[in-house]
C-alpha cells in the first residue's frame, strides 16, 4: 500500500539558517536549476562556474560566459532581495490557512505594491498543478458560499450587500474558493459545472439554488 511521505517540519530557525543571505538563495537557485552543473553555451559542456560577488550570477572559468540563475523565474529583474522573496514563499507555504499580501506587507517591510506582486507571483507558481477540477466517479465534494466585506446596515445573510465568496472542497483533497457575482441558481451550478468532474457526490445545504444537480450528471 502505497503511502503519502511524511511531511518535514521546516521552523523559522532552520529557515533563517538555511537561507541567511542573497548569496545563499541564490546558491540554492543555482543548484535547483542546474543539479548537475551549469552548461556552458560556449563551451557546449557542463563547466566550472565561479559566483560574481557584484551582481547575481556565475561565470565560467574556461569562457568567461555570464549565467543568471534569477532569468526567467519569479525574480527575473526584481530589486526586492531575494532573501524577501524566499521569506515571502516560507510564510505562504508554512502557513496553514494562507496569507494574504498585506501580511507579507507588514512582514517583509515592503510596500503594499511590493507585497501584492510577489503574492501574484508566488501563487500563479503554486497554482499551476492544482488548478484543474476536484472529484471525479466516487469522490465527495462539499460545497458552500459565504459573504466578505464590511457589516450592511439592517440585512443579514443571502441579502446583504457584501461580496459573495464559494468555497469547494473534495475530502482529504484540494480546495477551490472564488469571488461570485451571486449565489443565484445558475451561478453556483456554473461553478459546480466548471470546476467539479461530473459523478462526484457534492454535498450541500438546503439553498435552492443548489437544487437539480442530479440531472447534470452529479449524485
Amino acid at each position: 500500500m502505497n503511502r503519502k511521505p511524511k511531511m518535514q517540519r521546516f521552523p523559522l530557525k532552520a529557515f533563517q539558517a538555511e537561507f541567511p543571505n542573497d548569496a545563499a538563495c541564490l546558491e540554492w537557485l543555482k543548484n535547483r536549476l542546474y543539479p548537475d552543473g551549469i552548461f556552458c553555451k560556449n563551451c557546449e559542456q557542463v563547466t566550472k562556474h565561479y559566483r560574481i560577488a557584484s551582481r547575481p550570477s556565475y561565470c565560467c572559468e574556461h569562457c568567461g560566459n555570464h549565467v543568471h540563475p534569477t532569468a526567467g523565474t519569479i525574480f527575473h529583474k526584481s530589486p526586492t532581495p531575494l532573501t524577501t522573496w524566499f521569506y515571502a514563499m516560507y510564510l505562504m507555504s508554512a502557513t496553514r490557512c494562507g496569507i494574504s499580501a498585506k501580511q507579507i506587507e507588514r512582514e517583509t517591510g515592503v510596500t503594499y505594491k511590493t507585497a501584492w506582486r510577489m503574492f501574484k507571483q508566488i501563487r500563479s507558481m503554486l497554482g499551476d498543478e492544482n488548478s484543474g477540477p476536484i472529484g471525479g466517479f466516487n469522490r465527495k465534494v462539499e460545497m458552500d458560499e459565504t459573504y466578505y466585506g464590511s457589516r450592511s446596515e439592517g440585512k443579514r445573510g443571502r441579502g446583504t450587500d457584501k461580496t459573495p465568496v464559494v468555497g469547494m472542497v473534495q475530502r482529504k483533497g484540494q480546495v477551490r474558493a472564488f469571488v461570485a457575482s451571486d449565489v443565484k441558481a445558475d451561478t453556483l451550478r456554473g461553478l459546480i459545472k466548471e470546476h467539479v468532474l461530473p459523478k462526484s457526490t457534492v454535498f450541500t445545504d438546503d439553498f435552492r439554488s443548489y437544487n437539480g444537480l442530479s440531472a447534470r450528471g452529479y449524485d
